[in-house]
């Protein structure tokens, strides 16, 4: 029982970690691209909330890497129950988040137009992060 509560204590620990470590990320800018009228920026917050419309636009690819964030929370909650689906999903949400690091590109218009990223900021290190400590601590 003893081991029960600690174990318990643990995984809310780092469950508040990776929580915190997201909601961290939504405060930061995700990355920088160079449109056709210059410089711009994308907040996490932002593609956090217009992510799962970016399919509807002919965002595909950016959609598929925004599947990531129902992923990562799947993977939160399996956790949080013990159940051993969550390493698999905090695998797959860490996999699909670290895939975009190889981009060049992005969708910068519903027409199709693309731009090229010029980095990647804060907010999306963090993101990847929060997923990353999730993994590794599935993974205990």
């Amino acid at each position: 029982m003893i081991k029960s509560n600690k174990l318990l204590k643990v995984k809310t620990y780092f469950l508040i970690i990776s929580l915190t470590v997201f909601i961290l990320s939504l405060t930061q800018t995700a990355l920088t691209y160079n449109d056709f009228d210059g410089q711009k920026t994308h907040s996490s917050f932002a593609l956090l909330l217009m992510g799962g419309l970016a399919i509807l636009g002919g965002g595909t690819l950016e959609w598929l890497t925004w599947l990531a964030n129902p992923i990562y929370f799947s993977a939160l909650i399996l956790f949080y129950k013990s159940d051993k689906k969550s390493i698999k999903l905090s695998i797959l949400a860490t996999i699909i988040a670290l895939s975009f690091i190889s981009w060049k590109e992005i969708l910068a218009a519903e027409s199709g137009r693309t731009a090229a990223i010029e980095r990647l900021n804060a907010g999306y290190w963090l993101w990847t992060f929060s997923q990353i400590i999730l993994s590794i601590v599935t993974g205990k």
